[in-house]
């Protein structure tokens, strides 16, 4: 590997920013970074600060000489929904806004029955125009608690002010919990009267909390679709894109034929990581020991004594585990988390295969 590739699978492999020098540690140590330099280090930073320059960089700087890899781009379907959703938004705060008052009111007891409030407790006040409570209810937690809860809703464009949420302090009575509603927002004035010590607290929603209530309770629904994207991951191992071997593995002991001597090229990342992480655990917790053999199906196995499947046909990718038993590797991310259950739970599970 030159050294970008190598600082890309260590920054990958290890999940966290890290300085130059100790990528450049971590790859000799490995042996994936092959230099005849006397300062691999440097030439690591250096290599590194020049290419985050550039605007399809892998990498990005975090820090003095440390980096990390890159966020990945937004796929522009994903920016696309993220667009149609803020419109939406953007609607139906628009409807509420210019609503009639006193069916604004009516529309907060639907919105508090959609939440879960007991509907024969969901009384809304005959609209008078008087700034008073504008509906009650009760939320009823099962058996164990209910708690009575007193409304002021606000269908206003000016931010809602302290004054307010003292009369409806002042309003409530014995036991209530006070909210106050708004289609627009709430001073600092209004946050911290709500908050006040040594008062009764008033919750306070205003115009974008009120608009998350809706989107999953009322007047909005949800459309789904499917989109395709490869398994890059997939068609790296089917194609062997990845050249270099894994490393070996800890008090491994060589026989023959070893992982080096297939014909195969031996597999990186996630997929192949956590499927040797969980066999080797199974190992060392004496659920797997030299005679076992595990299939996934009729044709497959995932771990047996020689790099072979049933059908006799040769392991994809093998791995040697450190009680000299091969693990295949060449899988799809989803058929890894099952394989790696299949693993966590190995000899329990073992008459489902």
């Amino acid at each position: 590997m030159d050294f970008l590739d190598a600082a890309y699978h260590i920054l990958q492999s290890a999940g966290e920013p890290l300085h130059y020098s100790e990528i450049t540690r971590r790859a000799l140590d490995l042996g994936i970074l092959k230099t005849n330099g006397q300062t691999p280090e440097a030439t690591m930073g250096s290599r590194l600060y020049v290419d985050t320059k550039s605007p399809d960089s892998r990498f990005q700087r975090v820090g003095r000489g440390t980096f990390a890899l890159a966020a990945p781009v937004q796929h522009p379907v994903v920016r696309q929904i993220d667009e149609l959703n803020q419109t939406v938004r953007d609607q139906l705060h628009q409807r509420l806004q210019t609503m009639p008052p006193d069916r604004f009111e009516a529309l907060i007891g639907e919105l508090l029955i959609a939440l879960g409030f007991a509907e024969d407790t969901i009384n809304v006040t005959r609209y008078q125009k008087d700034g008073g409570i504008d509906v009650r209810g009760v939320l009823k937690v099962g058996a164990i608690a209910e708690v009575k809860v007193a409304v002021q809703v606000k269908r206003w464009k000016q931010n809602v002010q302290a004054p307010i949420v003292q009369a409806l302090r002042g309003a409530l009575a014995a036991g209530e919990q006070g909210v106050i509603i708004t289609t627009s927002d709430f001073t600092a004035d209004a946050k911290r009267e709500a908050q006040a010590p040594a008062r009764t607290r008033i919750s306070l929603v205003n115009g974008e909390q009120l608009i998350d209530l809706f989107q999953h309770q009322l007047g909005v629904k949800t459309e789904t679709y499917t989109t395709l994207s490869l398994d890059e991951e997939w068609w790296d191992a089917i194609a062997n894109l990845n050249s270099q071997p894994l490393s070996p593995l800890p008090n491994s002991q060589p026989s023959s034929p070893s992982p080096q001597s297939l014909p195969f090229r031996q597999p990186r990342g996630s997929v192949a990581s956590k499927l040797i992480e969980a066999a080797e655990r199974a190992i060392r917790e004496g659920r797997i020991n030299t005679q076992t053999k595990i299939a996934t199906g009729h044709t497959r196995y995932l771990v047996n004594h020689e790099p072979r499947h049933k059908n006799g046909r040769d392991f994809f990718a093998p791995v040697r585990l450190s009680n000299g038993l091969y693990l295949e590797t060449h899988t799809s991310n989803k058929q890894a988390d099952d394989q790696v259950r299949l693993l966590n739970t190995w000899p329990a599970n073992r008459n489902r295969w």
